[in-house]
């Protein structure tokens, strides 16, 4: 898991939105959703900023995953809902999946429309003997 992803649970655990904790470390707006969607990385200086403001994280906990997400004194004062966390944690892996399977889907049929836009006009041109109306596709004959 990424430190982006880190991040996400620590956000979910506080039930701030993505845009109140851009806000609260003076970040842009999509900055983090657009991060997180590519698992993009965290630069020093934007731990920095959540160091500041959120003091009872442990930043190692982000870095390495290692340890445990808020430092000892907040962690006794508050107890952590593993069942939530790691409920949130796997429905999180799943719908990437799901996202990413979809995207690949998508392509696929991209692809397939393009295909037969291409045959589409194939067609035209063997019945009207005029090029095909699109501008991507160029006709080229068979037998030279």
């Amino acid at each position: 898991m990424k430190p982006i992803e880190r991040i996400a649970i620590f956000i979910y655990f506080k039930k701030i939105s993505p845009h109140a904790f851009e806000q609260k470390i003076n970040l842009s707006n999509g900055y983090f959703s657009k991060q997180l969607k590519h698992l993009g990385s965290v630069g020093s200086d934007i731990l920095i900023k959540i160091y500041q403001a959120y003091p009872e994280l442990d930043i190692l906990w982000i870095l390495t995953g290692e340890g445990q997400m808020l430092k000892e004194a907040v962690q006794q004062s508050q107890q952590i809902d593993d069942i939530i966390l790691q409920d949130f944690t796997n429905k999180y892996i799943s719908e990437n999946k799901k996202l990413k399977k979809l995207e690949n889907d998508f392509e696929k049929l991209q692809t397939s429309l393009s295909d037969k836009e291409k045959i589409i006009g194939l067609y035209e041109f063997m019945l009207n003997g005029n090029p095909p109306i699109t501008s991507s596709s160029v006709v080229k004959r068979m037998d030279t």
